[in-house]
């Protein structure tokens, strides 16, 4: 199955309060052996890494949460 991790990233300025975007971090078309349910239980380290190697989300930005999804995922915007 094809799956796609998506993280919600937010501001950390409180004059940016609400202010969220979706990023495609990985799917399986990259990671071909990962599984909905190694996604669920073993996406934060690699989420941590990748934000803390992605020049703009580096800093002042947190992760609300992150999504496993199934199959393709479109991006819509502000989370």
């Amino acid at each position: 199955m094809f799956v796609t991790v998506v993280a919600v990233l937010c501001r950390l300025s409180a004059a940016s309060s609400g202010s969220c975007i979706e990023e495609i971090v990985t799917d399986s078309n990259m990671t071909p052996e990962m599984s909905m349910m190694q996604c669920a239980i073993g996406a934060q380290a690699p989420l941590a890494k990748w934000m803390g190697e992605h020049p703009i989300y580096r800093a002042n930005w947190r992760l609300e949460r992150y999504k496993c999804v199934p199959g393709h995922y479109e991006i819509k915007g502000h989370a």
